[in-house]
């Protein structure tokens, strides 16, 4: 499902991160997405072999906060996938994740200059890639020094290819924020909470048509 006509400045919070973002590079090549700043990791975005490939096929920035300070501020729209590292590290093939309870910083960024924000969710993106579990307090602790701690593998015969799965993405509603220069604490944990709830929403009404109504009835969706 994509988002409709009709536009808002807007923030699209993509779930889950998954082990390569398979869903995310759909997104970024998709027409409809055409307007929208795509932020990657500050490293992978300084790579001049990488900026000169996604500038051919998308509208790629870079996550550091100034430069999504600046992006907003000019009236962008703006994608992310605000799991991070710890969202990848959870990755599983049969427990969908989200790393979401402590990240606060989009929703602050978003209230500072009145962004709407829609979670998006790809359904099927943990399936595409087997991924060692466990240790979870160690991994998710090295993954603050932004130090990556998956082992994934896909096809056999290929482990870097993606199992043959299929994914469906769906956009959540707008949330509308208010613009708010210097948020509180509160107004801010407020927010997330409501982003929370629709992304729980999304996910909740689509599982069973993203994975059939049998395996869709069984699936929730564990909220770190």
């Amino acid at each position: 499902e994509v988002p409709p006509a009709e536009h808002r400045q807007t923030f699209f919070a993509v779930h889950p991160h998954g082990a390569f973002c398979i869903g995310w590079a759909m997104l970024f090549t998709c027409p409809v997405m055409h307007r929208v700043r795509f932020c990657f990791a500050p490293t992978l975005y300084l790579s001049p072999f990488f900026r000169l490939f996604s500038r051919a096929v998308g509208k790629p920035g870079s996550a550091a906060r100034p430069s999504m300070s600046s992006y907003l501020r000019a009236g962008e729209d703006v994608a992310l996938p605000p799991g991070g590292f710890e969202e990848a590290t959870l990755t599983s093939t049969f427990q969908d994740r989200v790393f979401i309870k402590k990240r606060y910083g989009f929703v602050r960024l978003c209230l500072k200059y009145g962004v709407a924000i829609r979670p998006v969710y790809a359904f099927g993106e943990g399936h595409l890639f087997s991924n060692v579990q466990g240790f979870w307090k160690e991994r998710l602790a090295l993954n603050r020094f932004g130090l990556p701690t998956i082992l994934v593998w896909g096809r056999s015969f290929f482990p870097l290819l993606p199992k043959k799965k299929k994914l469906h993405i769906v956009v959540g509603r707008k949330i509308i924020l208010p613009k708010i220069e210097s948020p509180s604490k509160e107004e801010v944990m407020q927010w997330h909470e409501k982003y929370i709830t629709e992304l729980k929403r999304v996910y909740d009404e689509h599982k069973e048509t993203a994975y059939g109504s049998e395996q869709g009835k069984e699936a929730k969706l564990e909220v770190w």
